[in-house]
């Protein structure tokens, strides 16, 4: 399995011996080795992409599934998008001042989320996370921060503990955390920390945690808690938010409104966007010269015309699709009860998690029980090495993924996830074929 990657892949090769001379590890986003890296592999270098394809340098086709981190939910290359930009570029790439694009993407935005009362625009995710951290902690006068085991919100100081199993590092910075889907640790948490808390940051979806959905009755209990106690309720729908629904995941599929929400991957369109807002009370504290403020901005590209008009464009043709999100959201709940069906049924020892469009999966070494599925109980049963070997078999299968497999867009046919389930299972044959 490994030779036929190798032998389809010369071109990617040379490349990433290039790149481990110039990068640490050969990447710049530590993701995108895939984990091929720790089977002696290599990842892919990607030179084009159309609807729900890509194509590597060596010319190799995938049926796309990671999608630019969750990102393109309208699929590679969507010609509104396309168009956007092009016309926006004959005026100038960035000009360092206020654009008439960034007023009418906030409106938008604001239109589709109604608690966004003030929003500020970022380049990254983390930047959005790192500055509403800090808006909550000036609002509060408080500098602790909690966060759920195993989400993932970035590269700052604040958030960057207990991403992986078993957890066991020690945070940066005035940080602690509780387990995801367990009220018992939340309630254990804020009985040490309640008042010293400025917020808890989580996502509705626990993503690179496990693709995890929340129990009926967790989000709403997190939130009646840190209302009671003024704790800053921090949505992080970076993934789920205009992924779910038109909108916030967090307020539309699962009945919960939050103190502040970080957006970014779809809301542009592809292009570099963090955005950060919610309660006017919260946000005012970012104006200049604030008695009380804080200095919160989003760097020499923030509102960066590109990311702008592309965000419009986005934006106006997912509400054209507003109607189609819950045809999108059921496939992917078939795809995945039938994938959970099937690996049962063949004794496969492999889960498959996700809401709505996303699909992630993990290889087991055991049954891990009833619910509630926790970042712990997957973590305590993960099977690491044949994970990798299953992301090199997709890889070899044409099928282009991580965390198992990972989102469905408009894009995506029924022929595309009728092959993508037919590789799988030719990977996880070859997989165990190879791995005893």
């Amino acid at each position: 399995m490994l030779e036929k990657y190798r032998r389809a892949t010369s071109e990617s090769y040379k490349l990433w011996k290039r790149a481990l001379q110039v990068y640490p590890g050969g990447v710049n986003h530590n993701l995108r080795t895939f984990g091929l890296h720790r089977i002696g592999l290599y990842p892919p270098f990607m030179e084009r992409g159309e609807g729900s394809h890509i194509w590597d340098v060596d010319d190799n086709e995938y049926i796309d599934w990671w999608m630019t981190h969750f990102s393109l939910i309208l699929g590679h290359n969507h010609q509104n998008v396309r168009n956007a930009i092009q016309a926006r570029i004959s005026d100038g790439l960035h000009l360092g001042a206020l654009n008439r694009a960034q007023v009418e993407f906030a409106e938008k935005l604001q239109d589709a989320i109604p608690y966004l009362k003030k929003v500020r625009f970022s380049v990254t995710g983390s930047g959005a996370l790192m500055y509403a951290v800090r808006l909550a902690r000036a609002f509060t006068k408080k500098r602790l921060v909690a966060k759920a085991r195993g989400g993932w919100h970035g590269g700052n100081d604040a958030l960057l503990y207990h991403i992986k199993y078993p957890f066991s590092d020690e945070p940066i910075r005035n940080g602690v955390s509780f387990e995801f889907n367990d009220q018992q640790s939340l309630d254990s948490l804020l009985k040490r920390n309640a008042k010293d808390l400025a917020a808890i940051v989580i996502e509705p979806m626990l993503g690179a945690g496990g693709g995890l959905p929340p129990e009926p009755e967790f989000l709403p209990y997190l939130r009646e808690e840190t209302e009671a106690r003024g704790i800053i309720l921090i949505f992080d729908e970076i993934i789920t938010g205009f992924r779910l629904c038109f909108g916030s995941a967090g307020k539309e599929v699962f009945g919960v409104e939050p103190d502040l929400i970080t957006l970014g991957k779809i809301v542009a369109g592809g292009m570099p966007l963090g955005a950060y807002g919610g309660r006017e009370d919260i946000m005012t504290l970012a104006e200049p010269g604030k008695t009380g403020g804080v200095w919160v901005g989003g760097g020499t590209f923030s509102s960066h015309p590109l990311s702008m008009v592309s965000g419009i464009a986005t934006l106006e043709t997912l509400h054209s699709l507003k109607r189609e999100y819950k045809t999108l959201n059921q496939r992917g709940n078939r795809f995945r009860d039938h994938l959970n069906e099937k690996f049962e049924m063949k004794n496969h020892h492999i889960l498959a998690t996700g809401v709505g469009s996303i699909v992630f999966l993990h290889w087991l070494k055991k049954a891990i029980g009833d619910s509630p599925i926790t970042p712990s109980k997957i973590g305590n049963a993960f099977d690491p090495t044949k994970q990798d070997l299953l992301q090199a078999a997709l890889f070899e299968q044409g099928i282009f993924g991580y965390h198992g497999l990972g989102g469905i867009s408009f894009a995506h046919t029924d022929k595309d996830i009728q092959m993508s389930q037919e590789a799988l299972f030719r990977a996880i044959s070859e997989v165990n074929t190879q791995h005893r």
